[in-house]
């Protein structure tokens, strides 16, 4: 597994993904907790493979990729 240059506030936003339940998406955005990711940084996440848009019972949510929780559970304290 190659190891990618992530940044820390795509370090912070995986960390948010996976920290909280409640997500919603907005115009131009995803609210993801009490913390707020431009559709921008999330479509930098999924192009790196890290982060997967899926669909529960009609909502959109996000849900990381192994390789993400991998790479969070390493750099976690």
């Amino acid at each position: 597994m190659a190891t990618l240059d992530i940044s820390k506030s795509s370090m912070q936003a995986l960390a948010a993904i996976s920290h909280f339940r409640h997500q919603r998406r907005l115009a131009n955005s995803w609210v993801v907790g009490d913390r707020r990711l431009s559709s921008a940084a999330v479509a930098k996440l999924e192009h790196k493979n890290l982060v997967r848009e899926l669909a529960f019972n009609g909502e959109p949510a996000l849900v990381l990729t192994d390789e993400a929780k991998v790479i969070l559970s390493r750099n976690r304290p």
